[in-house]
């Protein structure tokens, strides 16, 4: 089980921190710069780490192929990743640097006492060779939001390996050709265990109850408002 699916978690937390953190930082702090640059590398890391934390899991490299095409297609990742690799490999950081042709609209930002409106200038998806200025808060959350969604489909695609609650069901377990007992030993525990287990479901039951629900179903209804389904819950 890839236990270390974790790091994707952290990753995903981290990039939320950080973001909450530019949201309540002034335009003008030096804050501002460092929480933007934190959240864009984070949230870079999300799919870097999901790819590292799968590595050799049957069915991925496939599922994530179209991840990749729908994250090229997506409005907003493409240029996020530019933004990191600028902020990570030449330390330009674009937060509230403004181009002169956005100059006034900026101003006029400021004037209607949006203090803490942070800005950036992305290319226009519309217009070829022209650009547009965008509220970089909500920019971020748009782009977050779509790692929130690709996280949420691995969950979905990968249950069996990413959630323990998932592993350690009875399915799973015949599917690997192994048993109860496969699954008791996994955990650490004497292999005498398993004869004392509850018959049926009710021991594979007691082995997911030492485990954690998902880590991030907060985030997932936070910006989804979905959660992940418990097999417990699906079964009742």
């Amino acid at each position: 089980m890839a236990l270390s699916f974790g790091v994707v978690e952290d990753k995903l937390r981290e990039a939320e921190f950080f973001l909450n953190h530019l949201h309540q930082a002034s335009r003008h702090s030096f804050d501002s710069q460092c929480f933007f640059s934190a959240f864009v590398s984070a949230a870079r890391s999300v799919t870097l780490a999901m790819q590292a934390s799968l590595k050799g899991v049957p069915g991925f490299d496939l599922w994530y192929e179209g991840i990749r095409d729908q994250l090229i297609t997506d409005p907003l990742a493409p240029y996020f990743v530019e933004i990191r690799n600028d902020v990570v490999h030449a330390g330009i950081n674009p937060l509230n640097r403004v181009s002169l042709e956005h100059l006034q609209e900026d101003l006029s930002r400021q004037l209607r006492q949006q203090s803490r409106s942070h800005v950036l200038v992305l290319p226009d998806v519309k217009r070829q060779d022209s650009s547009v200025l965008v509220d970089a808060v909500q920019a971020c959350t748009v782009y977050y939001s779509s790692l929130v969604s690709v996280v949420f489909e691995c969950y979905q695609e990968f249950r069996t390996v990413v959630d323990p609650r998932w592993y350690f069901t009875q399915e799973n377990f015949d599917a690997m050709g192994r048993t109860l007992e496969d699954a008791v030993l996994e955990l650490g525990f004497p292999p005498a265990w398993a004869s004392c287990a509850p018959a049926g479901p009710g021991g594979w039951k007691a082995l997911r109850l030492q485990q954690p629900r998902c880590q991030i179903d907060d985030i997932f209804h936070r910006y989804l408002g979905r959660t992940i389904a418990d097999p417990d819950e699906v079964a009742s």
